[in-house]
């Protein structure tokens, strides 16, 4: 289960219901399929699309951090409703630009490949179209009254890769299963926008497709870390979670995917992964753990992530009064391995930061 953001997400939309999710619906293949899991899972009790990275001005070289999301959920097999979140970092201005659009959809959704997906409330719209890793999205949005947005595409510089030891099924300690793969090493180029400004911009993006995510609801206690990183030195990538469970119990979990895009599952044990910084937020008084230590002693990998901006926090309004929290964005990495330094680049979520186990 990588991303908890969307698992909190439920928790909000039924917070006036009794019940999780249903996942009569949800079909666990002990093999996903690149073909038929890419597209629309009809009646999913929660799966999305995401991507996720850091692109370069092409004129100045300044950084931005991009992040993108269309969710699907079904609640309780009847009506499909859909989710976008559209946000951008801006590390040198030290700017957080996001929002979000939510729509209850009036037929179900149906299997198609190209993708063709869209949500949109005016204010904010995301739209994402493409498969197999070759992809257009485009986001807008309005954070405190300025514009901002992107138009950008992708295309795959390696395989696909399938998480959970190739299956595309990743298995989170016998806790929950999902469908689960990833384009980690997208080549994208494109344009953003914030106020007036328009930019050309190019760089990498890493796209996430999961499905069947909610069975985590099962348990209301759950928490997540997660966190795809890249390395400068050696172009080596990770794929790296942190389940929190109840009584302070973490699972851990993750892909190794090599430069020649070769991969391979990380044995739970051999991944540490503790709190490194902490940061408070003024707007929901939520603590984030804002860097991360990570050991990876079969690796004789060390690495520490940073924020490269603390306040990348989330909001989401649903219901009138009713907030949910969670936090996402661009890290720096340094650290190394074999006794020779590294530096990298990171994107880190944190979903209920209240359940913390150090």
């Amino acid at each position: 289960m990588q991303r908890l953001f969307p698992i909190l997400l439920c928790v909000l939309l039924v917070a006036s219901c009794k019940n999780p999710p249903s996942l009569e619906r949800d079909v666990f293949p002990e093999q996903a399929s690149l073909e038929q899991d890419e597209a629309v899972h009809p009646r999913n009790s929660l799966e999305w699309w995401y991507a996720t990275g850091w692109l370069q001005d092409d004129a100045t070289g300044d950084t931005f951090g991009i992040e993108f999301v269309i969710f699907h959920f079904n609640l309780r097999g009847k009506t499909d409703r859909m989710l976008t979140n559209v946000a951008i970092t801006d590390p040198k201005r030290q700017r957080f630009y996001f929002d979000h659009a939510l729509s209850k959809e009036d037929e179900l959704l149906k299997a198609a490949l190209p993708l063709s997906l869209s949500v949109n409330n005016g204010e904010c719209a995301g739209h994402l179209d493409g498969a197999a890793g070759n992809y257009q999205i485009l986001g807008r949005g309005m954070a405190d009254g300025t514009p901002f947005g992107y138009h950008l595409k992708l295309d795959s510089d390696k395989p696909v890769v399938m998480h959970g030891g190739g299956t595309g099924v990743e298995d989170y300690g016998g806790h929950a299963k999902a469908g689960y793969f990833s384009y980690t090493d997208l080549a994208t180029t494109g344009t953003i926008t914030i106020g007036d400004e328009v930019r050309n911009v190019s760089g990498k993006l890493w796209y996430d497709r999961q499905w069947n995510c909610g069975a985590v609801l099962q348990n209301g206690s759950t928490g997540w870390d997660w966190a795809s990183i890249t390395i400068d030195q050696t172009g080596d990538q990770l794929m790296l979670y942190r389940l929190r469970l109840e009584k302070g119990k973490n699972f851990f979990g993750g892909t190794l995917i090599k430069e020649d895009g070769s991969y391979a599952q990380l044995p739970p044990e051999s991944i540490s992964i503790v709190d490194a910084a902490s940061w408070t937020s003024p707007h929901s008084k939520m603590t984030y753990p804002v860097g991360l230590k990570v050991d990876l002693p079969n690796q004789d990998l060390q690495l520490k992530l940073m924020s490269s901006i603390q306040d990348q926090e989330l909001e989401i309004k649903i219901l009138p009064g009713l907030k949910m929290h969670s936090w996402e964005g661009m890290c720096e990495v340094t650290g190394e391995q074999n006794g020779k330094a590294l530096t990298g680049k990171a994107y880190l979520e944190i979903t209920n930061p209240e359940n913390r186990s150090n």
